[in-house]
């Protein structure tokens, strides 16, 4: 008798146990996601909320195809340029369907950002770990940048990340988690230096 009642707590207890998981994964899985256009859709949904005070002089795109104060999208098969502006690397563009950027016009190394649509997005979490480790191996010329940021948007559908001053790059910070609320999760945060 006694051992049929354990078996039977045990039981409850591990049946609880599976069904609480169950619930915390699907919750986990289920952050709300945005809309977007595409990946220059997603910092200009950041940067249009910009008080004025915050605002600079900034281009987005390419050479090709510049924008004027707003994120453009990059050409994807000019890996060199998306490499230079983005501190990227060859590996990190073949797992993007599209790029786009966001650059301080006048000193790069005061702000830039870049957005990255994935191929697949099961890949986020080391795409993230490699842009990363790219942007810390850049060799600076004039200065350097203080912080990066990068975010999973849209549970691995998007990366974004930005580096540059750190007043800057924490005004983008808290602005892009406004916007995007659950839909955006920090995965790096840290000084450059």
């Amino acid at each position: 008798m006694k051992k049929a009642i354990i078996i039977g707590l045990i039981s409850v207890v591990v049946i609880a146990g599976i069904v609480a998981g169950a619930v915390f994964l699907l919750s986990a899985n289920s952050a709300p996601k945005m809309e977007f256009t595409d990946s220059a859709d997603v910092i200009n949904k950041v940067v249009d909320t910009y008080a004025e005070d915050q605002k600079f002089f900034a281009m987005g795109g390419d050479m090709e195809t510049p924008v004027d104060g707003k994120a453009g999208l990059m050409n994807l098969s000019d890996t060199e340029t998306i490499n230079y502006m983005l501190h990227t690397n060859d590996e990190l563009v073949a797992q993007t369907d599209e790029i786009a950027s966001f650059v301080h016009a006048m000193n790069a190394n005061t702000f830039t950002s870049g957005s990255f649509k994935l191929k697949d997005a099961a890949t986020a979490d080391s795409f993230c770990t490699s842009l990363k480790d790219s942007v810390l191996a850049t060799q600076w010329m004039c200065g350097f940048p203080e912080k990066i940021v990068i975010f999973n948007v849209n549970g691995g559908d998007y990366v974004v990340y930005a580096i540059g001053n750190g007043e800057a790059i924490d005004y983008f910070k808290t602005q892009l988690t406004t916007v995007m609320g659950e839909s955006a999760v920090l995965v790096t945060e840290e000084a450059i230096a």
